[in-house]
This record gives structure tokens, C-alpha cells and sequence, in this order.
């Protein structure tokens, strides 16, 4: 006969998070199980109502599901206003629907109360309230850099609209001496020979002859118009991305170790060290016990779908999107140097796997590296590039 798991929990709560309000279950007792049921709204002020709620009942072991951002306010209510808990599980929704044996009858509350009681409950990993503020701002720079993207097709697009092939005698129409001209052009919807003299740099390689014979048009006043408000848009969103960048810097000013470890390595600077910092938190053997969870949690392991030695799929595991996409990045940039271990690798391995897996298996080296030198407390260097953690 099978052992049957009973609960390890006299008392404990589940709370079924919506957007507007919020489903509470208290189960007190393991025998004759006492069910207490109340409803608050997500109001702050019923926020506090419900954690005074919880000291109330002698309830200090507290469930929810992750629901979009709405459990948020509730986490971070209980967290401010109730120094008592003893433990807070966001539980992973996908983990919940995979355990069997929920009636239809069970209200959602009541089920993760239940769950929570049995020890069942797996938690989501929330780093603490600094980092949280970080990776808010983490994503605020990455949606700020995107529209920056955004902003600078638009423009492009407008240009081509009116016959100016600037991007085809410059490499970066955001440049200097990109920016130059075009602003010129919109002072003056035509540019002379002198004026492109002016504008370029000396870095520059297309002669200001070329340059002129790609953006020999004319823009009407509306035109002119239409260009600088683009170029007001663009001045904007760089001057908000560097606000931002600034904050993150301020914010992980506690962090700053951490920091020089993640910029030591190759591919990483201080940006993307902020980014990633942001994404695995400040404590990572705590939250993660190898590197292998590490890569797993962030979607760069590959899964092990196999049965009857055979291998049905070795496509990597949904992970984190965001660190990922970070980490592939990073890759991109150490892959373009093979004198270093990630672009040995990436360069000897691409032909076999193709580009997309390669660069995803340098992402997952950087990402064990990262974990293996904060842990060790330790900077990059070549030697410890080679060791066998890598392979």
C-alpha cells in the first residue's frame, strides 16, 4: 500500500488573487480541519485589513498564485505590515495544474490552502524588495530602448518616403554626424556641400560629394516640420534611457561587487551586468543551489525528453524571457572575438548546431560562469575561462 502524505501544517492560508478582490481560506487543524472563508477587496486600506486579518487567526504561512501582477500588492502588503510570517509562497500556476486529486467543487483558495498545508506547494522565485525595484526599472529600460528602436525606423521609413538615402552612405543614421545632418536638413529642407562639410566627422569614410549625392532632395516646410518633431522624439527617449540607466546604478549601489564580477566577463558591460542583476537577484546560491537551476530558470537548459532511449525533443525549457534575451545578446558580442573561450566555442560548434543553438549554449557558459564567480567571489579571468564548468 502506498504511503499517503498528510499535512505538516496546523495552520495556513490560501489566497485566490484577483484583480479587483482577493479570496482568503484559512485551514486551522489537521484532524478535524477548521475552514475560515473571507473576501477583501484590493483596495490598500482592505490590504491591511486582511494582514491584521491573518494575525487575528494566528495565520503566518500564507499561499498564492501568480497571477499576472495582481498578486503584487498583496505580497508586498502582507510583507510591509505583517513582520510576523513565517512563509510566503507565490506559487507557479503551471506547477498548481499538474497536482491531482482537486474536486470541481473546491473553491481556488480552499485548493491552495489545501496544497500549502500538505507541503505541495513549490514558490516562485521573489527576490527582495530592492531588486524588485531594480528589475522595475530593468524593464522600463528595455521598453525605453525598444521605442528608441521604433522611433529610429520611423524615421528611416520617412526619409526613404522622400528620396534620402542617408543610411546608404552612413553606416549609423543615429551618429553624430548623422545627427548633424539631419538636423540641418530640418532647419533648411536642402543641404549644401558646405553644410555637409560641417556636419560630418573626420571618421567619417563616404566624401561629402557622396553624401550629397545620396541626399540631393528638397523637404517642403511640413516636411521640415514632420523631421524635427522625429529628432525631438529620439533626444527625448535617449535623454529618458540615460535617467534610467542612472537610477539602476544608484539603486545597485549595495550591489556593486556583484556588479564588477558580472562586468569582468566577456560580453558583459555595466548595462547588461544591471540588467542580469536584476533578473537573478542579489543572493543567488540561496535562490538557486547549482547552475544548472539557474540555466533551467532562465530557459537556456536543454530538456530531457527521452523514453526508451530514444529522444523525442532536446529544445531548451520556457525560462525567463527576459534574462534571456540579455544573455543572448551578451553572446552575440563575446562570439565575435574568438581569442576568447566563448567565441572559440561558438566558432568551432556553429557549423554543426547553427548559429541559433550555439549562441543559446554561449549564453547558458556565460550565465554558469556569472554563477560560478559570484559564488566564488571571484573576477574573470582566462584561467578560470577554461575550467571545466564550461564544457
Amino acid at each position: 500500500m502506498e504511503p499517503i502524505l498528510g499535512p505538516i501544517l496546523e495552520c495556513c492560508c490560501g489566497v485566490d488573487v484577483h484583480k479587483n478582490m482577493i479570496e482568503a481560506c484559512i485551514i486551522k487543524g489537521i484532524k478535524e480541519p477548521e475552514y475560515i472563508r473571507k473576501r477583501f477587496s484590493t483596495f490598500q486600506n482592505e490590504l491591511i485589513e486582511f494582514v491584521n486579518w491573518l494575525y487575528e487567526n494566528d495565520c503566518f504561512h500564507i499561499a498564492m498564485e501568480s497571477t499576472g501582477v495582481y498578486w503584487r500588492p498583496v505580497y508586498e502588503a502582507i510583507e510591509e505590515f505583517s513582520p510576523y510570517y513565517e512563509n510566503i509562497i507565490v506559487a507557479n500556476a503551471h506547477h498548481m495544474r499538474n497536482i491531482p486529486g482537486r474536486k470541481t467543487d473546491v473553491k481556488d483558495a480552499e485548493w491552495i490552502a489545501t496544497l500549502m498545508q500538505h507541503g505541495l506547494l513549490e514558490s516562485s522565485f521573489v527576490p527582495d524588495r530592492n531588486i524588485r525595484d531594480l528589475r522595475e526599472f530593468s524593464r522600463t529600460y528595455k521598453n525605453a530602448v525598444s521605442e528608441k528602436s521604433r522611433c529610429l525606423n520611423r524615421l528611416e521609413k520617412f526619409l526613404q518616403t522622400h528620396g534620402f538615402k542617408l543610411s546608404s552612405v552612413l553606416s549609423d543614421i543615429n551618429s553624430v554626424s548623422g545627427i548633424n545632418i539631419l538636423t540641418i536638413l530640418s532647419q533648411k529642407g536642402s543641404l549644401t556641400i558646405d553644410d555637409i562639410e560641417n556636419a560630418v566627422s573626420r571618421n567619417t569614410k563616404k566624401s561629402p560629394e557622396e553624401i550629397q549625392s545620396a541626399i540631393c532632395g528638397r523637404l517642403n516646410a511640413n516636411e521640415c516640420f514632420l523631421l524635427a518633431d522625429f529628432l525631438n522624439q529620439l533626444r527625448l527617449i535617449e535623454q529618458h534611457i540615460e535617467l534610467i540607466l542612472n537610477k539602476m546604478i544608484e539603486i545597485a549601489e549595495p550591489y556593486k561587487d556583484i556588479l564588477e564580477k558580472l562586468d569582468s566577463i566577456i560580453g558583459i558591460d555595466i548595462t547588461a551586468a544591471l540588467l542580469i542583476l536584476a533578473e537573478i537577484g542579489s543572493d543567488v546560491q540561496k535562490n538557486f543551489q547549482t547552475a544548472g537551476h539557474l540555466c533551467s530558470w532562465a530557459g537556456l537548459k536543454p530538456r530531457n525528453d527521452e523514453s526508451a532511449e530514444k529522444y523525442k525533443s532536446k529544445k531548451v525549457m520556457h525560462g525567463n524571457p527576459y534574462i534571456k534575451s540579455i544573455l543572448c545578446q551578451c553572446a552575440w558580442v563575446a562570439a565575435k572575438n574568438r581569442n576568447n573561450p566563448f567565441g572559440h566555442w561558438f566558432w568551432s560548434h556553429q557549423s554543426k548546431l547553427g548559429k541559433k543553438k550555439a549562441i543559446i549554449a554561449v549564453s547558458r557558459k556565460i550565465l554558469s560562469l556569472a554563477y560560478y564567480l559570484i559564488v566564488t567571489n571571484q573576477l574573470y579571468d582566462n584561467s578560470v575561462a577554461m575550467r571545466p564548468y564550461l564544457n
